[in-house]
């Protein structure tokens, strides 16, 4: 169920960062180029999370398996 939960989470911040980049909820036009680097900026935030998640699970399963093995 975590693991469900992680990838919500993960998943979440990319598609706010695809939001701000297409500029689907209209904001200020004034700020408009600091949104679209900012919905960049989450979108390699999600992304760099979910691979950091994924190698992190992989090295705890591997080590989990050592000491059963012990």
């Amino acid at each position: 169920m975590l693991h469900i939960i992680n990838y919500i989470v993960r998943i979440a911040i990319i598609i706010i960062g695809i939001i701000l980049l297409l500029d689907i909820i209209p904001l200020n036009d004034d700020d408009r180029m600091l949104f679209r680097v900012m919905g960049v900026l989450f979108i390699l935030f999600g992304i760099y999370r979910i691979v950091k998640y994924k190698i992190k699970y992989k090295e705890y399963i591997s080590n989990v398996e050592e000491e059963e093995n012990e």
